[in-house]
């Protein structure tokens, strides 16, 4: 797939904001032809149109959650789709800073000057805050439930479909687990054996089907000892608020 990167950006009123959080930490636009190369052969398709690519850096709080259906930019007027898919590919480690993709197949206008102008809002949520909530102790092996206080609300349904050694790597336990909710959602998962003492991991695979975070799909944990009893925690955000970030931006596609 080939694309026509244009220039990076000259920019207009940048981020506009009451109460400032974020910033913009750069704009590209991409220009993709439609024409495809593939195995020596010319091929063309449907995705002609534009890209914008926008970083978004918190200046204060973390920024835990985007919603893309809330999301509305136009790109030289015409109306865009996000390419926001996955939080843990979206955001820094430090969630400190955001990447987010918008592309167009409508036909785009440039101005008087031949910018493109890049309009919308974008919707954040910024949290700072952690709580933990612990589930009982389980059994790791296949069919086990994991069990949470009856009064903590908006959890996932979460069952051990397999443990076991994982496919790559130097660690000797992985653990997958059925879910119901998207696992990124929490601000983090840990482990702690029925003692109470953490014990050390990280997050493997996973997979989701589903819509606006309703849906199925598995996650897996692994571990570099041997586990046979362990304790889930999940630590949630606890003081989230939603900004808006109004966007106005230009983009010149002559470099100039």
């Amino acid at each position: 797939m080939k694309a026509l990167s244009l220039a990076v950006v000259s920019l207009g009123s940048g981020l506009v904001m009451a109460d400032p959080v974020a910033e913009l930490a750069g704009l590209q636009v991409v220009y993709d032809s439609g024409e495809k190369d593939f195995d020596g052969f010319r091929t063309f398709n449907m995705e002609e149109g534009h890209k914008v690519a926008l970083i978004v850096r918190s200046t204060a709080k973390p920024m835990v959650g985007f919603d893309e259906d809330k999301a509305q930019i136009t790109i030289g007027g015409a109306k865009s789709k996000t390419g926001f898919f996955m939080s843990n590919m979206s955001f820094s480690d430090d969630q400190k800073s955001m990447k987010l993709e918008f592309e167009t197949k409508g036909k785009v206008q440039p101005n008087a000057k031949g910018e493109l102008e890049v309009k919308g809002k974008l919707p954040v949520t910024i949290a700072s805050t952690k709580a933990e909530i612990r589930s009982a102790a389980f059994i790791v092996k296949a069919g086990e439930a994991i069990v949470f206080p009856a009064d903590q609300k908006a959890l996932p349904t979460l069952k051990i479909t397999k443990s076991g050694k994982p496919n790559y790597g130097d660690n000797v336990l992985a653990i997958e687990f059925s879910t119901n909710m998207k696992m990124d959602g929490f601000a983090g998962v840990k482990f702690l054996t029925k003692d109470g003492k953490e014990v050390k991991s990280n997050k493997g695979g996973s997979s989701w089907m589903g819509f606006n975070g309703n849906g199925s799909g598995t996650v897996e944990y692994e571990f570099s000892a041997k586990q046979e009893e362990l304790i889930m925690v999940l630590e949630s955000w606890t003081d989230k608020e939603e900004k808006i970030i109004e966007v106005d931006l230009k983009a010149s596609l002559t470099g100039k």
